[in-house]
């Protein structure tokens, strides 16, 4: 009688309960006595090529997994690539979307969805410990243009360029191969990045929000995330500023900026700011939604109070 030797068991916890055959022989273990595993109820078929172990639960990572261990040329894209990097605003269809080789039928399954395209380029696939191949950060993002409206698509932008780090170079070159005129989410991703505002990607959706509708209402000279230095205090980052008129902008979408604590620290921050001649304003979550064209007004009402007394 077969049992999963401690390989398999190592084999299985990092790829999420998941493995191939070759992955099973790899760690010694043939493939009838996969068979056995099977019979016995130790394994359960996934898909054609990849077994699962019941005792590990049933996840949107192990599904990916087993689509890359039992289709190693398929790439996890689209919508499930980006929540495997944590990005947000994106939909929740429970399917696992994938890249495929062109006139390629990797699976019928029904939660299985591929895109057939040409071949990737050796940067815009990550191969993971775990057994996932994934798209990159800057390629998801093109990827999702697909699925997501245009606030959300440029929201997911600055938070691929966030945080891995990239700038707009690296995205506008990961777009730029696949202009055509039948690809009009090629043109809507490289259309958010022409809306970006000058400075380091935003770090939250409402700061994306407010500054693009702050551009929108006429304030170009928008900087995101600029840096001073506060004697005292050390080096304060703003959201968003205006450096002409010495005028800052924070979003404090954060619970902790109104928790005791956290108001102590911002009322720290900005009195250290206006010793160096810098005012801020502090925008709230109860800003936005119904109320957000009242703040961009009030905002833009202020701006012009800045450049008047300047």
């Amino acid at each position: 009688m077969t049992a999963l030797s401690p390989a398999s068991h190592q084999l299985l916890a990092r790829q999420h309960g998941v493995a191939s055959l070759s992955d099973f022989a790899a760690v010694g273990t043939a493939p009838w006595q996969v068979n056995d595993l099977v019979s016995r109820g130790a394994l359960e078929l996934v898909l054609p090529g990849a077994w699962r172990t019941p005792s590990a639960p049933s996840t949107e990572l192990q599904r990916c997994a087993a689509v890359c261990r039992a289709h190693p040329e398929l790439v996890i894209a689209g919508p499930t690539a980006g929540r495997l990097h944590g990005l947000r605003r994106l939909p929740r269809d429970w399917r696992i979307h994938v890249v495929a080789p062109p006139a390629s039928n990797p699976t019928v399954h029904p939660w299985v969805r591929p895109f057939r395209t040409a071949t990737l380029s050796a940067g815009d696939v990550i191969d993971r410990i775990d057994g996932i191949r994934v798209l990159s950060r800057p390629r998801v993002a093109l990827d999702v243009a697909r699925f997501v409206n245009d606030d959300d698509l440029l929201s997911i932008v600055e938070q691929c360029m966030h945080d891995g780090r990239h700038d707009d170079a690296t995205m506008v070159a990961v777009g730029a191969p696949w202009i055509s005129p039948r690809r009009r989410w090629v043109r809507r991703y490289l259309e958010a990045l022409d809306r970006r505002i000058d400075g380091v990607a935003a770090e939250s959706h409402l700061e994306l929000i407010l500054g693009d509708r702050l551009r929108a209402a006429g304030m170009h000279e928008l900087v995101r995330q600029h840096v001073i230095e506060a004697p005292g205090y050390g080096v304060i980052r703003f959201d968003l500023a205006i450096p002409s008129v010495r005028w800052a902008i924070e979003v404090d979408g954060f619970p902790t900026h109104r928790e005791t604590v956290g108001r102590r620290s911002d009322t720290a921050r900005d009195d250290a700011a206006r010793r160096v001649g810098w005012s801020t304003t502090r925008v709230g979550p109860y800003d936005f939604g119904v109320r957000l064209d009242a703040t961009v007004r009030a905002l833009v009402a202020s701006w012009a109070e800045h450049r008047h007394a300047g």
